[in-house]
C-alpha cells in the first residue's frame, strides 16, 4: 500500500515536470515565432534597400547612355518633357522611370543635374544626383541616392595625343600622302622618305610618363617605355577579339614585349577644325549669338605676360567697339596695360594696318621670313622654321606665372616666349590651357648664321594643357643653335601632327631640347575654362559617392 502511494506520488511529480517542459517549449517557440514575424519587415526593407541601390545604378547608366547618344544632352539641364526620370528640382517630385522586369518591387529611378549647363561648359564636369527606389509588396518605398561626377574622354585624358604620327608635312616639305594614317595602305607603311615624309618613331630611351593616345598606328623601333596601361592606338587591325602581341609598325623588327605597356586599341578622338566656339565666352559679342561671356577678345599680334592674378597685355591692333575696360582700354591700346586675368583670352586676326614687331617679336637680329596667312614662315637657310610674325594674324605671345584658371586661344598661333608656370604648381587649383588653330610654338630665335640669338630667353618649363588643332606643338628652329637643355612640359599635349623639339640621338642632343613630359593628373578631373573637347567623345564616371 505504501509502495502504491509512492508510485502515485511519483506520477504527479512527472506530470508537473512534463507540463513545465511543455510550457518552456511553448514559450520558446512563441518567442521564435514572434522574432521571426517581427524580422519580416526588416528583411523586406533590407531587400528593398539593395533594390533601390541597384535602381540608382541603373539610372546612372541610363543617363550615361543618353549622353553618349547625344554628347550635348547635358545642355538640356533638368528640363526634358520626354524623359520621366529627369527631375527639375523646382517642380514636384516625379515618380521616376520604372525599371522593366522588377515585378512587385516597383523599382524606379530619377535624377537631377547638380551643375548648370553654364557650369558644365566651363568646368567640363557634370555632377548628377540619382535616386533609386523600391516599394516591396506595395509598402512604403525605400530610397537610396548616389552622386556621380562625369567627364568626357578627351584631350586632357592624356599626356600625349596625336592624330597622325608624322612630322607636320608643312614643316618639312612633305607631300599630301604624309597627312594620311599608316593603316589605309593595305597593311604596309607607305609613308617613307621617298614620299618626302618625315616618319616619327619611338625607340629605346623614350619614356612616356602618363597615358598616351594616337589615332594612327605607332611606329616603334626600340624598347620604348610606356609607363601607363592607357597606351592607345586607333589602328583598326587592333580592334579584334584577340589582338596580336605586336600592336605597332616596326622597321627594325622590334617585337613584343616592350619595356612597359604595349599599345592597345581605342576608338579615335577627332580634333575640331577650329577653336571659334570659344568666341561664345568673350566680350564683345563677336560671334553674333546675342550673348557675351566673361572672357576677353583681342585682334592682331597680342603680347600677354602673366604676373599672379593679373596680366600685362599689349594689343595695339585691338579696336573692336564694345571692348570692356576690364580687358583693354582701347583708347590707350598703344601702351601695355595691367588687367585681371579672365577665364578665356581669344586672339583673332585683323584687317587693320599694323606694325611688324610692335609687340616685340620678331626681336632685333632674329632671322625670319614672313609667310602667307595659311602657311608657316621659313628662314632663308635650310631646316629653320619660325612663327609667321605677320602682325595681322591672330597670334598670342604668352609667358609668366598664373594664379588662377585661364584658357588662351588664338585663331592662328600661340607662342610661348618664356617659362609659363602656375603659382601653386600642380598641387592647387591653378590651371592654364593653350589652344591654337595652327601652331603652338616654343620660342627659340636664331641669328643669320643659325646660332642662338644672344640675350634671348630659353623656355624650359611649360605647365599647361596644350592643343594644336591643325598643326603641331613645335620648337622654333629646332635644328639650329646649341642645345637648350630640357623642355619640361607638365600637363597635356595634343596635336594634329607630331612637332619636333630638337635633333640628336637617344643619348644626346645636337640642337633643341631633351624632352621631359609629365602628365598633370589633375586634368582628369579639372580642366582649363571651356577647354575644347573631341568632336565625338564618350562620357565616363570619374567619381561616385552614396550621398
Amino acid at each position: 500500500m505504501r509502495r502504491h502511494e509512492r508510485a502515485h506520488g511519483d506520477d504527479g511529480i512527472a506530470l508537473v515536470a512534463v507540463v513545465g517542459t511543455m510550457f518552456v517549449l511553448a514559450t520558446f517557440l512563441l518567442t521564435m515565432v514572434t522574432f521571426t514575424v517581427a524580422g519580416v519587415p526588416a528583411a523586406r526593407r533590407d531587400q528593398d534597400a539593395k533594390t533601390a541601390v541597384a535602381a540608382a545604378e541603373a539610372g546612372l547608366e541610363e543617363y550615361l547612355a543618353r549622353l553618349n547618344a547625344d554628347t550635348n544632352y547635358w545642355k538640356n539641364g533638368n528640363v526634358d518633357a520626354a524623359n520621366p526620370a529627369l527631375q527639375d528640382p523646382s517642380q514636384p517630385v516625379l515618380a521616376g522611370r520604372v525599371i522593366p522586369g522588377t515585378g512587385t518591387a516597383g523599382a524606379r529611378f530619377r535624377y537631377t543635374l547638380l551643375t548648370t549647363p553654364a557650369q558644365i561648359a566651363r568646368s567640363g564636369i557634370i555632377r548628377l544626383k540619382v535616386t533609386g527606389s523600391a516599394a516591396g509588396n506595395g509598402g512604403t518605398a525605400v530610397e537610396r541616392t548616389l552622386t556621380a561626377s562625369l567627364t568626357p574622354k578627351g584631350f586632357l585624358s592624356f599626356i600625349y595625343l596625336s592624330d597622325v604620327e608624322v612630322t607636320d608635312p608643312d614643316l618639312v616639305g612633305g607631300n599630301g600622302i604624309c597627312k594620311n594614317y599608316y593603316y589605309p595602305y593595305g597593311g604596309r607603311p607607305a609613308r617613307g622618305s621617298g614620299n618626302g615624309c618625315s616618319e616619327i618613331q619611338w625607340t629605346g630611351g623614350d619614356t612616356v610618363r602618363g597615358p598616351l593616345h594616337s589615332n594612327d598606328a605607332l611606329q616603334i623601333n626600340g624598347s620604348v617605355n610606356f609607363t601607363d596601361p592607357r597606351t592607345e592606338s586607333s589602328w583598326p587591325a587592333l580592334n579584334v577579339a584577340t589582338p596580336p602581341a605586336q600592336t605597332w609598325w616596326t622597321t627594325t623588327g622590334q617585337g613584343a614585349p616592350l619595356a612597359g605597356f604595349s599599345p592597345r586599341y581605342a576608338a579615335p578622338l577627332s580634333l575640331p577644325a577650329g577653336n571659334s566656339e570659344l568666341l561664345q565666352q568673350v566680350e564683345p559679342d563677336v560671334d553674333g549669338d546675342g550673348s557675351v561671356g566673361s572672357g576677353c577678345y583681342y585682334t592682331g599680334a597680342t603680347r600677354i605676360i602673366f604676373q599672379g592674378t593679373s596680366m600685362r597685355v599689349y594689343s595695339p591692333s585691338t579696336t573692336r567697339p564694345g571692348t570692356p575696360s576690364r580687358c583693354l582700354d582701347v583708347a590707350n591700346r598703344g601702351v601695355e596695360q595691367v588687367k585681371p586675368i579672365p577665364p578665356v583670352i581669344y586672339v583673332d586676326g585683323t584687317t587693320s594696318s599694323c606694325t611688324l614687331g610692335a609687340v616685340g617679336y620678331p626681336r632685333s637680329g632674329e632671322q625670319y621670313t614672313l609667310g602667307s596667312s595659311t602657311a608657316p614662315s621659313w628662314a632663308s637657310f635650310s631646316g629653320t622654321a619660325t612663327t609667321n610674325y605677320d602682325c595681322s594674324r591672330g597670334s598670342a605671345y604668352v609667358e609668366g606665372t598664373v594664379s588662377g584658371q585661364v584658357t588662351i586661344a588664338a585663331r592662328d598661333d600661340v607662342v610661348v616666349t618664356d617659362d609659363l608656370t602656375l603659382s601653386t604648381g600642380t598641387t592647387g587649383t591653378d590651371v592654364v590651357g593653350l589652344v591654337a588653330g595652327n601652331y603652338v610654338w616654343v620660342y627659340h630665335p636664331v641669328n643669320s648664321t643659325g646660332a642662338n640669338l644672344s640675350g634671348s630667353p630659353v623656355v624650359n618649363n611649360v605647365q599647361a594643357a596644350v592643343l594644336s588643332l591643325r598643326h603641331s606643338v613645335v620648337v622654333q628652329n629646332w635644328s639650329k643653335g646649341n642645345p637648350l637643355g630640357t623642355l619640361n612640359v607638365t600637363g597635356a599635349i595634343a596635336q594634329k601632327f607630331r612637332g619636333p623639339v630638337g635633333t640628336g640621338s637617344s643619348s644626346s642632343i645636337a640642337s633643341g631640347y631633351y624632352k621631359n613630359y609629365v602628365y598633370d593628373s589633375r586634368l582628369s578631373v579639372m580642366q582649363p575654362p571651356y577647354f575644347l573637347k573631341p568632336d565625338s567623345s564618350p562620357w565616363q564616371v570619374t567619381a561616385i559617392t552614396d550621398k
